[in-house]
């Protein structure tokens, strides 16, 4: 039984299924691909929306995975190598099933917090929705502010977001290479060779600067958009008036994860994460 139908939860039943396992794949949206469905731009040549089409695809063409849309688990109970689970599904029907082992593949969302405006103001947007813009082809802005580090990502690092930062902010420069990019930043964490999009963007022109916990941005939406930045290095505040302000949300658990984790007696840390 494999619990979520995004990215993880589709290779783990292809993997499985691959290797003559019978799996269960349980999703509770109408539609398969979790978080995927949200990203756009392409990173090395690869589209994120060709990935989910072929993985999909796979999926629902095996003949070794069942596949429940807007389904959810609802009931279990055994021990390794033998649970029966109840799977209810939007028609209100149930199913049973017999399975050996479980996987949570339940994934994570999006913060959309209120820090520095967001949810007051359109020109105020977060990275995935900043995403769809730049996807949908439209007008693209003249000036870009982007803010790092946002709400919980104070507390624990999510690792993508510095990248979703500098993919979205090369993506714009590339399409539009006279926009301004000024990214507002504690610390640049692109694991690995991620570190490579770093050097591109400061290629490109994108302008980093640096705040600390005394000196964080502060954002005003009566008329312009303005934000005010302190420059360690000039030792002087910066007004900046971009067109659209880009929030760096971090990855936050589900709404779900402590129901799921209860069902299922799963451990979860102090930031509702599973734990491995």
């Amino acid at each position: 039984l494999v619990v979520g139908g995004g990215a993880a939860g589709m290779a783990a039943a292809l993997a499985l299924a691959d290797q003559g396992f019978p799996v269960h794949l349980v999703e509770r949206e109408a539609a398969l691909g979790g978080n995927l469905r949200h990203v756009f731009v392409p990173r090395n040549g690869s589209d994120p929306q060709q990935m989910l089409r072929a993985l999909a695809g796979r999926v629902t063409a095996h003949p070794l995975i069942t596949v429940h849309l807007e389904s959810q688990v609802v009931a279990t109970s055994g021990f390794r190598g033998s649970f029966t689970s109840t799977i209810q599904h939007a028609s209100g029907s149930r199913s049973i099933v017999q399975h050996g082992a479980t996987i949570l593949a339940t994934g994570a969302q999006e913060y959309r917090g209120p820090e520095y405006g967001y949810g007051s103001d359109p020109r105020i947007v977060t990275q995935q929705e900043f995403e769809a813009r730049l996807a949908a082809g439209g007008e693209l802005p003249g000036s870009v502010a982007m803010i790092q580090c946002v709400g919980p990502a104070e507390q624990f690092c999510s690792r993508i977001c510095c990248t979703v930062a500098l993919k979205n902010a090369l993506a714009l420069k590339q399409r539009q290479p006279d926009a301004q990019v000024v990214i507002l930043y504690r610390d640049i964490r692109t694991y690995g060779f991620k570190e490579r999009l770093y050097t591109q963007a400061r290629a490109a022109g994108v302008i980093f600067v640096r705040y600390d916990d005394e000196h964080r941005p502060q954002v005003t939406a009566d008329g312009d958009l303005t934000i005010r930045a302190w420059d360690p290095s000039l030792r002087r505040d910066l007004l900046l008036r971009p067109d659209l302000l880009v929030l760096s949300m971090p990855v936050v658990p589900r709404g779900d994860a402590h129901q799921v984790a209860g069902l299922f007696k799963a451990s979860l840390d102090g930031d509702g994460f599973f734990l491995e």
